[in-house]
C-alpha cells in the first residue's frame, strides 16, 4: 500500500529558525526550554499555540522512585514486564534514572504537586505516582512547562499553524518545515517554508484515528505521518493502548473523557450488568492489572454478552462523595456533566483508544534515522513502552527525552542521523497497490519522500500517478472501521479487508486542514494495519483473534518504512539478542 501526498499548494512566506519544533506538549516545551537555555533560536509551530495537545489531559500523573520502600530496580521490572518483552532496557533505564530529578527541575519551574501519599496504578508493584490537583497533573505540568516557555526570549511561537512536510535536500536531509498557517474560519491554509537545521516532531498520538479516543481533536497523527513520507524508520505501530475506561455515553463518538485508573487504585471496581467483579480471578493484580490485560478482559466480558453489552461499569461509590471531589475532581466533574453522580451511580466505561506505544524509531535524546529529524513524546518509539505502556510512564518520558534533546540541540551545531542498523526493509506483508512516485530529484528541495518544491513560491507537487491527499468527508466512517477491524481484538481477514476501504478512500481537491488531517489519519490508518498484519501474535496490546497466543522464542520488533511512498516492512531483532543497539536500531 501507498502513502498519498498531500495535494499541491503554492509557497507564499518563509521563516528561519535554529530549531523547530511541532508541538506544544510537555515535550515539546521541554525540549524548547532546554534549546533556548543552549543560546538556540526556537520556533514552536502548532494548530492552537501553547494551548494544546493532549499533556493537559493527563490525569494519572508522573511515575518516579521517591520512597524508600520503591527502587530503580522495581520501576524498571514494572515498566519491562507491563512491555510485554519488548522494551528496550537500556531505554528504560534512562528513564528510571531520570525520574526523580525531571520530578525536581518540574517544581523549580513552579509546578505545584501534591503533597499526599504516592499513588498506586495498574501495573505498577508500589506506590510510586506523583500527582497535582489529584487528577489534573498534566494540566499543572503543561501549565508550568508553558509559562516558562512563554518568558524565555529565545522562544517564539507560530500559532493556527500546521506541519505539512519535512523540506529535505539532495542527500534526504532535514533543511526545515513546510507548513500551513490558518487563514480563515474555513480552514484555509497559506502554505510557508520554515528553514531550520533541526525539525523536532512532538505531536502526540493519533487517537483519532479510531472512533472513540481519550486524545482531544488535533491528535491526528500529523507528525508520524510526516516522518514517515521523509523516510523515516518507524516501529511497533501495531501497538495502541486502549484505556479500558473511558466513560460511554450512548452514540458518543471522537474524544471522550478519561476515567483514569487512578480510580481503581483508590478502590473502585469495574463491573458487570449484574455487579460481578469483572477482573476478579482473572489476573494477579486484579483491576490494577496492566491495561492490556484489562481492556481485553473487558471487551471479552462485553462480546459474550447477550446480547453483546457496549459497556461495562465502574463502582466508585465506595470511595465517598468527599473522596471523589478532593482527590479527582477532573474525573467527577466529567460524570456530573453526562448526569452521573458518581458517588452514588456506577459510572458506564468501554475501552478507548488513548496511548500509541509505538511511532517513530528515535533514541532516547530524539534522533531517528533522517538526518535533522528528531521525536520526542508519544510520536516517538524509544523502546520505553515496547509492547504496552506501563501506567504514568509517559510523562516522565516525554520531559525526561524532551530535555535530553534540547541540551543536545543546545551544544551540537550539526544535526546527526541515528544508525539504522536494521539495513534494506521488504515489501509488507499484506500491503497492496503499485509503487508510488520517486523521490524529490538532485537538488531540489523535497516536500516529504516525494513531490519537488522549486523554492518559495514553488508548488508543493503531489506524487505522480498517486491520487493526493483523502477526502475529509470518509474520516469518519474510516475511524469507525479503525475501532472493528483494528481495535482492541483484530484479525486478518479484517485488517486485509480495512486495507480495502482505505485503498477506496477518495481523494481531495485541495489542501486545507480537513483535507491535512485526514490525508495523515489515512497514512495512520495504513500503517497501523500493515503492522498488524506483520505481526502474527498477540503481545501487549495488539490482540489477534486468529494468533491468540504469543509466539515462542525471542520477540521481534516489527519496523516499517516507506520508499517512494510504499509502505514496506521489515522485523528487527529483539535488544536482548543483540546487546549493541537498542531496540529501535540507534546507540543507547
Amino acid at each position: 500500500m501507498d502513502l498519498r501526498p498531500l495535494p499541491a499548494a503554492p509557497v507564499t512566506w518563509e521563516q528561519e529558525a535554529d530549531v523547530v519544533i511541532v508541538g506544544a506538549g510537555v515535550a515539546g516545551l521541554s525540549a524548547a526550554l532546554e534549546a533556548s537555555a543552549g543560546g538556540r533560536r526556537v520556533l514552536l509551530v502548532g494548530k492552537a499555540g501553547l494551548d494544546s495537545g493532549s499533556s493537559p489531559l493527563a490525569q494519572g500523573g508522573l511515575a518516579a522512585v521517591l520512597d524508600p520502600a520503591d527502587s530503580a530496580g522495581l520501576h524498571r521490572q514494572d515498566t519491562l514486564s507491563a512491555g510485554a518483552g519488548l522494551c528496550d532496557d537500556a531505554a528504560v533505564a534512562v528513564l528510571v534514572a531520570a525520574a526523580p530529578a525531571e520530578i525536581r527541575w518540574l517544581a523549580s519551574l513552579g509546578a505545584r504537586f501534591d503533597t499526599g501519599p504516592l499513588g498506586l496504578e495498574g501495573g505498577h508493584s508500589r506506590p510510586r505516582i506523583v500527582h497535582a490537583g489529584g487528577d489534573a497533573s498534566g494540566a499543572e505540568v503543561h501549565r508550568a512547562l508553558r509559562h516558562a516557555a512563554a518568558a524565555r526570549p529565545g522562544v517564539r511561537v507560530c500559532g493556527a499553524t500546521v506541519a505539512l512536510d519535512a523540506l529535505l535536500d539532495e542527500h534526504g536531509a532535514v533543511t526545515g518545515l513546510l507548513a500551513g498557517t490558518l487563514t480563515g474560519r474555513g480552514g484555509e491554509l497559506a502554505v510557508g517554508a520554515i528553514r531550520a537545521a533541526a525539525v523536532v516532531l512532538a505531536t502526540g498520538g493519533y487517537g483519532q484515528a479510531y472512533a472513540t479516543t481519550t486524545n482531544p481533536a488535533g491528535a491526528t497523527g500529523d507528525g508520524l505521518a510526516l516522518a514517515a513520507r521523509a523516510g523515516a524508520r518507524l516501529a511497533g505501530l501495531e501497538f495502541m493502548q486502549f484505556h479500558p475506561t473511558v466513560l460511554w455515553q450512548p452514540g458518543g463518538t471522537g474524544q471522550q473523557p478519561l476515567i483514569t485508573e487512578a480510580l481503581r487504585g483508590a478502590g473502585a471496581v469495574l463491573v458487570d450488568g449484574a455487579g460481578r467483579p469483572v477482573m476478579a480471578g482473572r489476573h494477579p493484580r486484579g483491576d490494577l492489572a496492566p491495561r492490556d490485560v484489562v481492556a481485553a478482559e473487558l471487551h471479552r466480558v462485553m462480546a459474550a454478552a447477550d446480547p453483546p453489552a457496549a459497556h461495562l461499569w465502574l463502582d466508585a461509590t465506595g470511595l465517598g462523595r468527599a473522596e471523589l471531589e478532593a482527590h479527582f475532581p477532573t474525573v467527577t466533574a466529567a460524570c456530573r456533566a453526562a448526569g452521573i453522580e458518581p458517588s452514588r451511580e456506577l459510572i458506564p466505561v468501554a475501552p478507548g483508544a488513548h496511548y500509541a506505544c509505538g511511532g517513530i524509531s528515535a533514541d532516547m535524546t530524539g534522533r531517528t534515522s533522517v538526518a535533522g529529524l528528531y521525536a520526542v513524546g508519544e510520536v516517538a518509539a524509544t523502546g520505553v513502552h515496547g509492547a504496552n505502556r506501563l501506567a504514568s510512564n509517559s510523562l516522565t518520558e516525554a520531559i525526561a527525552t524532551g530535555r535530553r534533546l534540547g541540551r543536545l540541540l543546545g551544544t551540537e551545531r550539526g544535526p546527526a542521523a541515528a544508525p539504522d542498523p536494521a539495513g534494506p526493509a521488504a515489501p509488507a506483508a499484506g500491503a497492496r497497490g503499485a509503487a508510488g512516485a520517486g523521490r524529490a530529484r538532485a537538488g531540489a528541495i523535497g516536500a516529504g519522500a516525494g513531490g519537488p518544491l522549486a523554492g518559495a513560491g514553488g508548488p508543493l507537487a503531489g506524487a505522480g500517478g498517486l491520487p493526493a491527499g483523502a477526502a475529509p468527508d470518509r474520516r469518519a466512517g474510516l475511524a469507525a472501521a479503525m475501532s472493528r477491524y483494528a481495535g482492541v481484538l483484530r484479525d486478518r481477514g479484517g485488517l486485509e479487508h480495512l486495507l480495502t476501504l482505505l485503498d477506496a478512500v477518495p481523494p481531495a481537491a485541495a489542501l486545507d486542514l480537513a483535507t491535512v488531517e485526514a490525508t495523515n489519519l489515512h497514512a495512520v490508518s495504513a500503517l497501523v494495519t500493515v503492522a498488524a498484519l506483520a505481526r502474527a501474535e498477540s503481545r501487549g496490546c495488539h490482540r489477534r483473534s486468529d494468533a491468540p497466543e504469543t509466539a515462542p522464542g525471542p520477540p521481534q520488533r516489527i519496523g516499517l518504512r516507506c520508499r517512494d511512498r510504499r509502505i514496506s516492512v521489515s522485523v528487527l531483532d529483539s535488544p536482548s539478542q543483540d546487546p549493541s543497539r537498542t531496540e529501535t536500531g540507534v546507540p543507547a
